[in-house]
C-alpha cells in the first residue's frame, strides 16, 4: 500500500473505529465507534439518551456521558448513510447548510432510533 493511500486509511480507521489513540477514549464505552464523537444530534433532549446537568455557575446544560446509542456500529453507520443520501448532490456547504435544520436532524434520530432502540 502506498504511504498516502495508508495516511488515508489511519484516519478513516481513527475516525470510523474505536480510536483506541484518542486521549479522551474510551470516553463512553470500551470498544465504541468514534465516528460521532461529536454528537449530530445534540442537544437532543431525548431523555433515554441523556439528561440536563447543572453546572457550577447553576445553569443547565445537556449531558449526554451515559449515551451509549450514538456510538454503537449498527448506529453510527445508519447515521452516516441518512446523511449522506440526503447531501450527496450537494457541495460540502450546502450539505452543511441542509443538516444545520435541528428539525430534520432530530427526524434522522427518531427515524434511526425507532429502527435500533436505545438498550
Amino acid at each position: 500500500m502506498i504511504e498516502l493511500a495508508k495516511s488515508h486509511l489511519k484516519k478513516v480507521l481513527e475516525l470510523c473505529g474505536a480510536n483506541r489513540n484518542c486521549e479522551y477514549y474510551p470516553c463512553h464505552f470500551d470498544g465504541q465507534v468514534c465516528l460521532w464523537c461529536f454528537c449530530p444530534f445534540y442537544p437532543c433532549e431525548d431523555e433515554e439518551l441523556g439528561e440536563y446537568i447543572k453546572r457550577r455557575d447553576g445553569t443547565k446544560i445537556w449531558s449526554c456521558v451515559k449515551c451509549h446509542w450514538v456510538h454503537r456500529e449498527e448506529v453510527a453507520t445508519e447515521i452516516l448513510k441518512e446523511i449522506l443520501s440526503l447531501t450527496k448532490n450537494n457541495s460540502i456547504d450546502e450539505g452543511l447548510q441542509l443538516l444545520d435544520d435541528r428539525e430534520l436532524m432530530l427526524k434522522i434520530k427518531d427515524k434511526i432510533k425507532a429502527k435500533y432502540p436505545n438498550r
